[in-house]
């Protein structure tokens, strides 16, 4: 943990909150409602042999309409991404499940992993990203590469710092700080309101700030006694608890924020 977190304790409403939470009917059961019509005619049009699926009501694997995809389903050899290769079918199921969540700052964008933006004439970005995905699945963290960007990232065109953190969840993959975790601006937001003293965007992380944070929450989810993908959950959904409260009024956030 970095010294400069030293004494920044969780606030007492994450710890009320998580402690009432469960992390199988919390996490891995947190669905949304995604549109794969959307997705796959974009993965169509991009030229991938890959098709996304989700669950209608009754539970049944539908490839077509809007459907349910849990965080359940991010993890490598789902059912629910199918073709050419299964880490980027994984790469872009965790980008819808990312996209359509209400409650998170993600918007609904296509991963460009085709990015035309070549340093090199003779470089695939494609095989440039399948490299670095195919390695976090089979290392479970990030590679160490001598194409790595300044910031520390693997070079992954089309693939930005929120999204190769949540398919670095997907595949139980760790950092330095710890076991990967989800980073999301909102929940960022609440820990800078909550007084961590860091850069708030998202997009600006660099893998040294990445682990940092990740160190934060798996540091706060022992004091608590949970696990740290609910703390990241709390930091999430009291971000927009706050943002109600403020149209709303007090009546509209839920009690434990």
């Amino acid at each position: 943990m970095s010294h400069f977190d030293e004494g920044f304790a969780p606030p007492t409403a994450c710890v009320q909150w998580c402690q009432l939470r469960s992390y199988h009917l919390n996490v891995l059961d947190d669905g949304v409602l995604v549109d794969l019509d959307w997705w796959n005619k974009h993965l169509e049009r991009a030229g991938h042999d890959i098709r996304l699926r989700g669950r209608n009501l009754d539970g049944k694997t539908v490839a077509d309409g809007f459907a349910t995809v849990q965080r359940n389903d991010l993890r490598i050899g789902t059912d629910l991404a199918g073709g050419e290769h299964d880490s980027l079918g994984l790469l872009f199921l965790c980008a819808a499940w990312q996209g359509s969540h209400n409650y998170r700052k993600a918007m609904r964008r296509f991963p460009d992993v085709h990015n035309p933006h070549l340093t090199r004439p003779n470089e695939s970005p494609l095989a440039k990203t399948l490299t670095v995905l195919d390695s976090c699945v089979r290392d479970r963290r990030l590679p160490d590469l001598p194409t790595e960007s300044w910031s520390g990232w693997p070079d992954a065109p089309g693939v930005g710092v929120s999204l190769m953190a949540t398919f670095l969840w997907a595949v139980k993959g760790s950092v330095a700080g710890g076991p990967a975790q989800l980073i999301d601006q909102f929940g960022v937001s609440t820990l800078i309101h909550e007084g961590w003293l860091e850069d708030p965007a998202v997009t600006g992380f660099t893998r040294r700030r990445y682990d940092r944070y990740v160190a934060l929450l798996t540091r706060w989810a022992t004091d608590i006694g949970t696990r740290p993908e609910l703390v990241e959950m709390w930091l999430v959904q009291r971000w927009s608890a706050r943002v109600r409260e403020a149209r709303f009024g007090s009546h509209a956030a839920p009690t434990l924020f």
